[in-house]
């Protein structure tokens, strides 16, 4: 299928009703992605207590380009937190942007997205069984912490706690999609030369599991991410990717190749965005 430019997707899940909706809305393609998306729909639902996972338009195609954002209120503070593993390129091939989770369920549940479709299931289903095998990301939690991809988790607790207190068990989310590029060569081109940038990530290459679309393999993502870069958590490039990717011109030709008509401007412009929205809801 081609990529939509002209809107965001994003999935609502009513915890309280156990239904969703996909909705395309305009408007929100100058939050490009990540934590400024994410923030954006926070604000917009801040009533119905959301948790908000998002991605950013380099998600699944470009190397380094491996986190998912997770924004929600906390406490009276908002949070944003980066989770590593695979789930940001099965929320890509969804076809998704985001996906907002409002209210809370009266019984324990574990949410089946698939392809952007969810499914409410007792807690007593084997999470295993559910989702499509090797398209999938697991999302699970026993105690304090999270495990996504049994190697993954979260860097503080923020996030475990606000899904016991809407009474989610699980999270499964399989993306099946396929996408066709326009450039295929020359997005080929800029895909290889990035990956040859190894030398300016600031981890070492090592045998652990990696984050999608990265092959450093580093033990340091296993936590997680909190905070940071508004432009590097809004690709959602991975921190220790930040060298490469804080560089506009880079960032610039990644969305053009792919087809995205965002302006230097544009990219320039995030941190402002973001600094309103913060600032509405405080």
């Amino acid at each position: 299928m081609r990529m939509d430019f002209s809107t965001k997707r994003v999935v609502y899940i009513n915890l309280a009703s156990h239904t969703s909706e996909v909705k395309s809305i305009p408007g929100l393609n100058k939050y490009i992605g990540g934590v400024s998306l994410g923030l954006r729909l926070l604000a917009n639902d801040i009533e119905k207590d959301p948790v908000v996972f998002s991605i950013g338009p380099l998600n699944g195609f470009f190397p380094y380009v491996s986190k998912t954002s997770i924004v929600m209120h906390h406490q009276g503070v908002i949070e944003d937190i980066y989770l590593g593993g695979s789930l940001s390129l099965r929320i890509k091939f969804m076809g998704i942007d985001a996906i907002v989770i409002n209210g809370a369920s009266k019984t324990p549940v574990i949410l089946e997205i698939t392809d952007g479709d969810v499914a409410f299931k007792s807690m007593d289903v084997p999470i295993d069984t559910l989702g499509l095998p090797g398209k999938r990301s697991v999302i699970t939690f026993a105690g304090e912490k999270i495990s996504h991809d049994s190697f993954f988790t979260t860097p503080e607790t923020f996030l475990e706690t606000k899904l016991t207190e809407k009474n989610i068990t699980g999270i499964v989310v399989t993306g099946s999609k396929t996408f066709s590029i326009k450039t295929a060569f020359k997005y080929e081109q800029l895909f290889n030369a990035l990956l040859k940038q190894e030398d300016d990530m600031e981890v070492q290459k090592s045998d652990n599991p990696s984050c999608s679309g990265c092959p450093m393999g580093c033990k340091k993502s296993q936590v997680g991410e909190i905070g940071g870069n508004v432009l590097i958590h809004s690709l959602v490039a991975c921190t220790f990717a930040q060298k490469i990717y804080s560089d506009v011109g880079i960032v610039f030709s990644c969305l053009n190749t792919l087809g995205y008509d965002y302006t230097h401007e544009d990219i320039e412009n995030l941190p402002k965005l973001v600094e309103e929205i913060i600032k509405e809801l405080s």
